[in-house]
């Protein structure tokens, strides 16, 4: 009952500091940097989708889609939705008032006012302002109290956007900037790849920062230089990240993110990004030849045992606009512990594992002394050169990996190597190299051993090893609609005798056929 009452008391003293005067009437006129769906704007016009029982409600981007949808009967909608909110007699403390959530609210406030705002009677706009401005000024408490990063760039943009509706000025804006600046530099690497190396991550904090710079230019007049250098080389690293098919590589959750997404975010950039050969402070490599594009997953020298998936030196391989080999994807599910470690595991990425062990320990117990990688390019090809030492104190080897795409034809061509370093914990067994196969594609086992890849827009993709000891087997993958069927081609590398001959390889290939 005590804290019930305490509950009350502070969040009646918290309105009573909140308190501001009316605003009657929009400073400036906004353009919303990004589009909504027009048929998810439709299903909520038609009542096929509540936008209440909308997972992110609070934050109102369902405007966009309503907006997408253009009805005046969208239009009419909106501003129900929005009066009834604001009508209601939310608790200042509850998750509705989270800073994040309030300031993406304020945001698409903000930016879609001119569209669902200037059309309602002025009680109404009077009432949108002087809500706007009053999470607002919570919004500057909420940046007093964080000293998280990521938070503060949220709340900054926020408060930049409604202070650009509301006030002919906006007092510290420079300051501001500044904490947006530093907050930058300590999530994103040089290379322009986030610290979390997640492109989920990545181009959330770009669209951020993309909204914050078009505050800027409406400003005028305000040095936003650095801010802009950093959003282009964050458009880089995102441009790279981009694979043909206009989808993000399936590493560390890039599967997830829709593709409508990423293209809108780039084009948003100003122009075509130069796009990396190596991101060496995040951990990745392109090798892209004719119309063939290789994407591996290199890691991190310093920091290999903080990552949250065993996906060492896996890689995936693109032909034109299609995908060929892949990783599993993963779920967006937080809750679902055993699916997101079986689908974070080496064996759910196309790489090499040994007896089945992840090759980085996800749990961070067992730490990767060596990691090191190398990329050639010459005017017969591209080479990436990797070696990691993530079963050393297991099993007494490292794992070296080559891949190598030809300038003049399409093909990749690959090795693998186990090295034995000398006398340490048990003999391993089995090495296992696997290539998950996108579900649009039959595989065919020929006498000789090697498999064609039969993709169903009609070409061919050969694929050939020294080491015969291949299987088909069948597999899952997760992408953006769920699960569904595919194949993987397994390798299977016998190890026990691997102190006798110190090195153990397997060399594999991939050929377009004419």
């Amino acid at each position: 009952m005590l804290g019930f009452l305490n509950l009350i008391t502070n969040n009646y003293f918290l309105k009573q500091k909140l308190k501001i005067e009316p605003i009657n009437s929009p400073e400036r006129r906004l353009t919303d940097n990004w589009q909504g769906d027009a048929i998810k704007g439709q299903k909520i016009i038609s009542g096929k989708i509540n936008p209440k029982q909308i997972p992110d409600f609070n934050n109102f981007k369902f405007l966009r889609d309503l907006k997408s949808e253009g009805s005046f009967k969208a239009r009419s909608f909106a501003r129900s939705l929005i009066d009834e909110w604001i009508e209601q007699d939310i608790n200042l403390r509850s998750k509705v008032f989270d800073s994040e959530i309030m300031a993406e609210r304020v945001s698409c406030w903000c930016f879609n006012y001119s569209w669902f705002g200037e059309s309602g009677d002025l009680n109404f706009q009077k009432k949108v302002l002087t809500s706007i401005a009053l999470q607002t000024k919570f919004l500057e408490l909420k940046l007093e109290e964080t000293q998280k990063p990521n938070n503060q760039i949220i709340i900054i943009k926020g408060l930049l956007v409604a202070k650009s509706i509301l006030y002919k000025d906006i007092n510290n804006i420079h300051a501001m900037l500044d904490i947006v600046n530093d907050a930058v530099d300590l999530l994103i690497n040089p290379d322009g790849g986030h610290k979390s190396r997640s492109p989920v991550k990545q181009l959330l904090l770009l669209r951020q920062l993309v909204e914050i710079r078009s505050i800027v230019a409406v400003l005028k007049n305000i040095d936003a230089e650095y801010l802009h250098n950093q959003t282009i080389k964050m458009g880089q690293f995102c441009r790279s990240f981009q694979m043909p098919d206009e989808n993000f590589a399936w590493f560390n959750g890039g599967g997830l993110v829709e593709s409508n997404l990423i293209r809108q975010t780039l084009n948003r950039i100003g122009y075509k990004n130069r796009i990396f050969n190596v991101a060496k402070d995040t951990g990745y490599c392109r090798l892209a030849l004719n119309d063939t594009v290789v994407f591996v997953d290199t890691g991190l020298e310093k920091k290999v045992s903080s990552d949250t998936k065993a996906s060492l030196f896996a890689f995936e391989l693109f032909y034109k606009k299609e995908k060929i080999i892949s990783n599993l994807g993963q779920i967006d599910a937080p809750n679902v512990k055993g699916m997101n470690n079986s689908l974070a595991s080496s064996a759910a990425h196309s790489t090499l594992n040994i007896d089945d062990r992840n090759n980085i320990d996800l749990t961070g117990k067992r730490k990767i002394e060596i990691l090191n990688s190398k990329f050639l390019k010459t005017k017969e090809g591209n080479l990436i050169d990797v070696m990691h030492s993530g079963y050393e104190s297991i099993y007494g080897v490292n794992h070296k990996r080559q891949i190598y795409v030809t300038q003049n034809q399409n093909e990749i061509r690959g090795k693998d190597e186990i090295i034995s370093i000398g006398n340490v914990g048990t003999i391993p067994k089995n090495a296992y190299i696997r290539f998950h196969i996108c579900p649009n594609i039959e595989l065919i086992k020929t006498r000789n051993g090697s498999i064609l890849l039969k993709h169903e827009k009609g070409f061919v993709w050969k694929m050939t090893s020294n080491n015969q000891n291949i299987n088909i087997q069948d597999s899952v993958m997760f992408g953006l609609n769920g699960p569904f069927q595919c194949k993987e081609i397994m390798i299977t590398m016998r190890l026990e005798s691997i102190r006798a001959y110190k090195t153990i390889s397997c060399k594999w290939a991939f050929e377009l056929q004419k």
